[in-house]
């Protein structure tokens, strides 16, 4: 029968749920603090107060709990928050502090090493669970887990480890010394430039073409709800394997181009800069080229290509002047 007054069994919980709610882990530390002693556990019998050892197998739990709350209680205590563990004896009451002043006297498993206390120093410097950073690093096949199986959790871990130099260096070297992961990091990069290049078009509304040229793109209520910009300005364009990013690139690719062509002018000035680019790059190449070391490995085959590439130069030339260029 469900009834709005609650029969004394239940207000004794809801009284002890309400306490425990108030103080947190200080109700434990109080437990063991006027139960347990660390001095003289066999003249403590005498007192009522018992070893940690005989504590923890009363609670059915491990000795190493009931010292870390013991040892939380004495922190506090020489801060003056509660009294010495000594002055207590079974059964005593006291005021408790507030719940949230708990963590930082309680040492959580793994937390007291150097490890421990690096992992606790790193979990409270950016505002995390420093008991949720400790429980992660006693599950690592779990952590591998979730870094294979999420996109998020592994960009965070990818984050985490380039973020320490030891860690940084090795990971490039281990990028160099593997051309599938060259690869990777390769088409990664173009995937974040892309992915930069297309939303500083929808954040600015200009793009800047191959040419170097910065044209204005007035991009219309079709074009801007268009599904491959649309799935971009989505917190997560792409799922592994996805192409969300380059179909938006290739998209306002299309439209930058279309933007040039239809201004004769910014076309004009489009070709001369690919033509110019070209040309260069073509020049440094050959200019390049050492006459001696050319002699020496020189064939029939190289002589054909330069008397075809010299009989190109001249032809374009020649369309040049004879155009009045």
């Amino acid at each position: 029968m469900v009834s709005g007054q609650p029969n004394e069994l239940i207000s004794r919980d809801a009284e002890r749920f309400g306490s425990f709610a108030a103080a947190g882990g200080w109700t434990f530390g109080l437990l063991v603090a006027r139960s347990v002693t660390k001095d003289d556990p066999a003249g403590a019998v005498a007192e009522g107060k018992v070893s940690a050892k005989a504590f923890a197998e009363h609670a059915g739990c491990a000795v190493g709990r009931v010292d870390r709350h013991w040892k939380a209680w004495q922190a506090a205590a020489a801060d003056g928050l509660v009294p010495d563990a000594a002055t207590l004896a079974p059964g005593a009451e006291v005021d408790l502090p507030e719940a949230d002043v708990w963590p930082g006297y309680y040492a959580a498993p793994g937390s007291s090493g150097d490890k421990g206390q690096r992992v606790v120093a790193e979990a409270e410097a950016i505002g995390a669970s420093h008991k949720k950073a400790l429980e992660i690093t006693g599950h690592r096949p779990a952590m591998r887990a979730a870094i294979l199986g999420d996109r998020l959790t592994a960009e965070a871990a990818r984050e985490a480890l380039l973020s320490r130099p030891e860690e940084r260096d090795a990971t490039l070297a281990r990028v160099l010394a593997d051309p599938d992961a060259r690869r990777a990091a390769k088409a990664g990069q173009r995937r974040a430039d892309h992915l930069e290049y297309v939303s500083r078009v929808l954040d600015e509304g200009t793009a800047k073409t191959p040419g170097g040229q910065v044209v204005s793109l007035a991009l219309s209520p079709a074009e801007l709800s268009d599904e491959r910009l649309a799935r971009v300005r989505s917190d997560e364009p792409d799922e592994p394997g996805g192409d969300a990013v380059e179909d938006a690139y290739e998209f306002v690719r299309e439209l930058v181009d279309r933007a040039v062509r239809s201004d004769p002018d910014a076309f004009v000035r489009e070709q001369r800069a690919k033509f110019t680019r070209t040309l260069t790059a073509t020049s440094r190449n050959i200019l390049a080229i050492d006459p001696d070391d050319l002699v020496a490995v020189a064939d029939e085959t190289l002589l054909e290509r330069l008397v075809e590439l010299q009989a190109r130069v001249n032809d374009l030339a020649a369309t040049l002047r004879a155009v009045g260029v």
